[in-house]
């Protein structure tokens, strides 16, 4: 008997043992960053995204509010965790999550919701996930694949996709040489924020069961992802890729095929750089009607960075082509996220405050008068010029942008209030902004942000506030406190 307690002893003590070996070599690393910003502005509005609602054709758009309608000062706060846990050196599993809110907004409600909970006493169910996907290196293969709900960025400076999505991406790398190959879907079904009724049923006809709700894998709008880029020498970069848009959300089935090149070039003090879109096939499901229209559309754009005295001058160009509105389609075609207008397509390198959507400071509000690169089939055309300098533990950086839409379509301008017609110009406007900044320690940054737009043409008499009089709306200002900690 005494034998066998032994016996049972070591054992015991053995698989103590093994468990401790496993889990010795589970790494856990923990991330993030908390935002807190408080705005002071006529132009944002806590929540939302959509400036120009320009569906409409009236003056819904925040831009035509009267003063009772616009924002005053209010603070959001944005937290990101992130979770890694590496279980060997080829495999891990990467979670993120979000909590936004805004100071005095709600508290301890029954309701599980998203974007609130800063209320006094807080206490409000309001977590967001974010990413959950899995990284493992294929056996023998010089192959990393990422599957799950994960980041996706383009390779274009974000005018087609930049978004959390689910899917399955791969990335090998071969020498100079790298190509990442993969499938995500955007939609399954009418199951997103937003959908509206365009979208057909299933019934007993299409499915032979009598099924009257909509059912997984129906109808769905899908992405096939191929990209090559490739390292020429020390100073070149160079890369090609080809993006499917696979949808059937309205019924029958559309394919836009997105063709893109893109290099960059290091010549010492500082780096040019761009890329060429082009595109063809049939409209997908998107924000802006004409699905299944056919479409011919095209994106360019030029950048630069160069030392310049203390500091680095930037410059961007962007085109996005746009449309009449008549005919086939001509406006470029970022993907959209359905049913809200939240931005997915977005040109963040123009470092505008209000003029294009920058998600640099974001939170709950993330606005911006250019919401999209498709801005409502209308297109941009737009320069964006910056100077950063770095002082020690400050920094400056100083903006300038100008933007138009490409094309005027009737169908989405805003109309002028006085004669009800279309013959306001194209301008949107010129943005002048600025941020001062300083390092309080490696992880925590104070910054204060200041912007101003001077509206064009396009905005001229198209603002007729509720029992008010056909003006143009007042040009857009902001001032933002900002506070950024990382871990």
């Amino acid at each position: 008997m005494k034998q066998i307690r032994i016996k049972s002893s070591v054992a015991a003590m053995a698989a103590v043992l093994c468990m401790a070996s496993s889990a010795s070599a589970l790494e856990n690393e923990f991330h993030g960053m908390l935002l807190i910003k408080g705005d002071f502005t006529n132009f944002d509005q806590a929540g939302g995204n959509d400036v120009m609602k320009a569906s409409t054709r009236v003056p819904g758009n925040i831009l035509s509010q009267g003063d009772t309608g616009k924002s005053f000062f209010f603070t959001e706060q944005r937290a990101r965790l992130l979770y890694r846990a590496t279980l060997t050196n080829d495999v891990k599993l990467v979670t993120q999550f979000e909590i936004d809110s805004r100071w005095g907004d709600t508290s301890q409600s029954t309701a599980t919701t998203r974007n609130v909970g800063g209320a006094m006493e807080a206490d409000q169910v309001n977590l967001e996930t974010k990413n959950v996907y899995m990284q493992f290196k294929v056996p023998y293969m010089p192959t990393t694949v990422l599957a799950g709900i994960q980041p996706f960025d383009d390779s274009y400076k974000g005018v087609f996709l930049s978004a959390d999505i689910a899917g399955v991406m791969s990335t090998t790398s071969i020498g100079d040489a790298k190509l990442r190959v993969g499938w995500l879907r955007g939609y399954d079904n009418k199951n997103f924020n937003g959908a509206d009724n365009t979208i057909p049923p299933v019934n007993a006809t299409s499915d032979n069961k009598g099924t009257s709700a909509f059912v997984p894998g129906r109808y769905s709008l899908d992405l096939g992802i191929l990209e090559a880029n490739f390292n020429v020498n020390k100073a070149l970069k160079a890369g090609a890729s080809y993006y499917m848009t696979y949808d059937n959300l309205s019924g029958g089935y559309n394919v836009l095929s997105t063709f893109g090149v893109n290099a960059a070039y290091n010549y010492g003090p500082g780096v040019v750089d761009g890329f060429v879109l082009y595109q063809t096939g049939d409209n997908p499901t998107n924000n802006f009607g004409r699905v299944g229209a056919k479409v011919s559309a095209f994106a360019a754009n030029v950048g630069t960075k160069v030392k310049a005295g203390p500091g680095t001058l930037r410059a961007n160009f962007l085109y996005a082509s746009g449309d009449d509105g008549q005919g086939e389609m001509s406006a470029f075609q970022g993907v959209n996220q359905l049913g809200d207008g939240n931005t997915t397509s977005t040109f963040s390198a123009a470092q505008m405050t209000m003029l294009i959507t920058n998600t640099k400071y974001s939170a709950n509000t993330d606005r911006g008068i250019i919401n999209t690169v498709s801005n409502y089939d209308q297109g941009v055309i737009g320069a964006f010029f910056g100077y950063d300098v770095d002082i020690d533990k400050a920094f400056l950086k100083a903006n300038l942008g100008m933007a138009a839409a490409a094309k005027e379509n009737q169908s989405f301008k805003l109309r002028n209030q006085n004669t009800g017609g279309f013959e306001n110009g194209n301008y949107l406007g010129t943005e002048v902004n600025a941020e001062a900044g300083y390092k309080i320690s490696e992880n925590l940054t104070a910054s204060l942000v200041g912007g101003y737009v001077f509206l064009g043409d396009y905005w001229t008499d198209t603002a007729k506030p509720a029992g008010g009089a056909v003006k143009t709306p007042d040009n857009p200002w902001k001032t933002q406190a900002v506070l950024k900690l990382v871990f």
